[in-house]
């Protein structure tokens, strides 16, 4: 009984340490908040020059795409994309749609997956310059993706992937 009494008054006499404590220190520091942040950003303003800009800054990826090594596009699928994407033909859906015949295929039209809306209101086919540019960056290109990736920074490594992506199809459309 006394080792219990003598446990529940150390733990008393550390939370009243504790309190005291913090008592003392608040009358020392008095922190001075601020009426209005110091730097002030428009709401949803930056972001909207910010998209717009990265989009118009990303060369095109057709010439890189004739030089592209379709066994490191392979490499890269299986590190960076195949976690969440399948691509072999008929493959399941992930946590993001399955991939085979991305190439020229409708937008947000994959049987079976839940999209969202903002790819569904993007509309059109996925060309290779629009797969460059969701690839490089996705909420910059569709704004309330679901898709949590940060992108593929590298102009060759995105070329590559987008290479190998294109022969997961029983008609690999031409190369630009």
């Amino acid at each position: 009984m006394a080792s219990f009494n003598t446990m529940a008054g150390c733990f008393l006499a550390s939370a009243l340490f504790a309190m005291v404590l913090g008592k003392v220190s608040n009358a020392l520091v008095n922190p001075h908040h601020l009426e209005k942040p110091a730097i002030a950003v428009a709401a949803g303003a930056s972001e909207a020059a910010a998209a717009p800009a990265a989009a118009a800054e990303l060369p095109p990826i057709g010439p890189k795409l004739k030089d592209a090594n379709v066994e490191k596009g392979k490499a890269i699928y299986v590190q960076q994309c195949y976690t969440c994407h399948t691509i072999d033909k008929g493959g399941a859906n992930k946590v993001g749609p399955n991939q085979w015949d991305i190439v020229g295929r409708k937008k947000a039209s994959h049987e079976g997956f839940s999209y969202s809306s903002a790819l569904q209101a993007k509309g059109g086919e996925w060309t290779f310059e629009d797969l460059n540019h969701m690839i490089f960056k996705p909420q910059g290109f569709v704004k309330g993706t679901k898709m949590a990736f940060a992108g593929l920074p590298k102009e060759q490594d995105r070329a590559d992937l987008i290479a190998y992506l294109r022969t997961m199809n029983d008609n690999p459309p031409p190369l630009p």
